[in-house]
């Protein structure tokens, strides 16, 4: 009875630590950096601004893969309205992106230390709790201070150091974020020519 439970749990630790399991045993879904589709005309001002419109804008770029569910977090700890997780693998590297949605003009006090400590250090920390451990995060906020994200990928190949600088970037510019659009400046400029 002993080496059957050890041959189970060896078994189990075994798919865990590959990577390409999801918590329920299902196989995740995995991205080969070499497929990524041409984002010329993808542009985040055709999407929603909200966090259903900044995951399908990341899907339609293949940074979230099309077939990967999310699911639903708790984001009230950290002052967001809205907060979605995707898990997947990227070059068989396990991969987890979480999404979350603040209201800029309607930040509590948990909401402004986040985005506080984010803009200042690129990381965020969560006070320990009764169901929270006491950690820091690496995040990514979006220009326009909406959205964050918390991009987590244990490869450091260069491909897929390259793919979460891609992944951020789109994040960080995602609807109302730096925009290539002509400011009232720019438009007497080129009117004086």
């Amino acid at each position: 009875m002993k080496k059957i439970f050890v041959v189970l749990i060896s078994s189990v630790l075994a798919l865990s630590m590959t990577g390409c399991m999801s918590r329920n045993g299902e196989s995740l879904e995995n991205v080969n950096t070499a497929d990524e589709p041409n984002a010329d005309n993808i542009h985040s001002t055709d999407y929603e601004n909200n966090l259903n419109g900044l995951e399908k804008y990341l899907i339609e770029l293949d940074y979230i893969p099309q077939k990967s569910e999310p699911t639903e977090m708790l984001c009230t700890v950290i002052g967001a309205v809205a907060g979605d997780r995707y898990i997947f693998t990227v070059n068989s590297s396990r991969v987890v992106v979480e999404l979350y949605e603040y209201e800029p003009d309607n930040l509590n006090d948990d909401a402004m230390r986040v985005i506080n400590e984010v803009q200042k250090d690129g990381e965020f920390h969560v006070f320990a709790s009764e169901n929270f451990s006491d950690d820091t995060y690496q995040a990514t906020l979006s220009d326009n201070q909406k959205y964050l994200m918390i991009y987590t990928d244990s490869s450091e190949s260069e491909d897929n150091t390259k793919r979460k600088e891609n992944v951020e970037k789109a994040v960080t510019a995602f609807n109302g974020g730096k925009t290539t659009e002509k400011t009232s400046s720019d438009s007497k400029a080129e009117s004086s020519k």
